[in-house]
């Protein structure tokens, strides 16, 4: 004769398997979070070595949005000359994806650096902005004037808007909060993924950030905040 399960018996199971979930549930939540910073990451790495790319048949110069580049975004130039293919999960965050109609609209990726009110030299700070003579350079970081490339960064996790609902192509160093919001967007685990022109992609949260030369940017949840 078969022994039957008692109700008591069925609800101790289901109790435990409850518990389990629950247990497995916030696991699972970080295992997604981790890869999705690992794909980004990749992505990152893509980009940098595209535009080294880029640099190597441009005078050593990595590309930037402005004067030089016929004020068309600095993706456009890698994709144009067949640096990267021109895709979705090429140029996007899978942390933050878009809704809306990518190829139509496909200035949503990662952020360049972009000098915003904040002037760098290339042998102090970290960004090429101005030359030896103190005129603005916009056609993008020549190699040869980088000193550090491990400390000297270019592409990140950036995004901009009410809430930081969109990537956007540049990020900029200025304080406080102004209607573009183009900051860089610490959107895994409260860090944010940034290429460095020696080639490695690092994770940096807000304390590191701040070292790096920022005084605002975005938070995980969409806050913009000044550092």
């Amino acid at each position: 004769m078969q022994k039957k399960f008692s109700l008591i018996e069925i609800l101790v199971v289901m109790a435990i398997i409850g518990v389990l979930v629950s247990l497995l549930i916030p696991t699972l939540s970080s295992a997604r979070k981790k890869s999705r910073a690992t794909v980004c990451a990749s992505n990152l790495k893509q980009l940098g070595a595209a535009s080294i790319m880029f640099a190597l048949d441009n005078e050593g110069r990595i590309i930037y949005s402005g004067k030089s580049s016929g004020s068309s975004w600095w993706d456009w130039h890698l994709q144009n000359g067949n640096y990267i293919e021109k895709s979705e999960e090429s140029f996007t965050c899978p942390s933050l994806p878009y809704e809306g109609d990518w190829h139509s609209e496909n200035y949503l990726t990662y952020g360049a650096a972009n000098e915003g009110n904040r002037a760098r030299d290339h042998r102090t700070g970290r960004i090429v902005i101005r030359d030896d003579d103190d005129n603005k350079i916009y056609e993008g970081v020549k190699m040869t004037q980088v000193e550090s490339p491990s400390e000297f960064f270019w592409y990140a996790d950036s995004a901009k808007g009410a809430g930081a609902e969109k990537q956007w192509i540049n990020f900029v160093f200025r304080s406080g909060v102004d209607h573009a919001g183009m900051r860089i967007h610490t959107r895994h685990n409260e860090a944010g993924n940034i290429w460095f022109i020696d080639g490695h992609v690092a994770p940096h949260k807000i304390g590191t950030l701040k070292q790096l030369g920022f005084n605002s940017g975005w938070t995980e949840s969409g806050t913009q905040i000044a550092y």
